[in-house]
């Protein structure tokens, strides 16, 4: 009898047929990936102008958040744009900097930045608008 299920059970596995989807490809996501995490190199390697440990934190240490998302901004490469989202701590995010509209898919870059007690939420909602890199 047991010898029979598992005859049976062999037989429905090569008779079933299960189509998984593949998943979505990533390649396109890259460039914008790329921008974004550079974007937050540049602003965390930048030397404090009065106190901190470099810019990105002491823009958001004097409660600064628009120039704090300029700053990141300013640092996307030519032929991408971005929106600047901040939350403190677990605060809803809020938009700063300058908002635009994206011209297509975005893709969402985080990083998380934590100064003395508080943790910042820094979001770059990255887009293509055409032509440079």
């Amino acid at each position: 009898m047991l010898t029979l299920f598992w005859l049976f059970f062999m037989s429905a596995t090569f008779l079933i047929r299960i189509d998984v989807p593949d998943s979505p490809s990533i390649a396109h996501d890259s460039s914008l990936e790329t921008a974004g995490e550079t974007a937050f190199l540049y602003g965390l390697g930048l030397d404090a102008e009065i106190e901190g440990e470099n810019r990105l934190t002491e823009l958001l240490n004097n409660s600064d958040f628009d120039g704090a998302c300029e700053l990141l901004q300013n640092a996307i490469i030519s032929g991408k744009e971005s929106n600047c989202w901040i939350s403190k701590n677990s605060a809803t995010s809020a938009p700063y900097g300058l908002v635009g509209t994206p011209s297509g898919t975005t893709f969402a870059v985080h990083n998380l930045v934590v100064i003395d007690d508080d943790l910042w939420t820094i979001t770059l909602d990255v887009w293509s608008t055409g032509g440079g890199a």
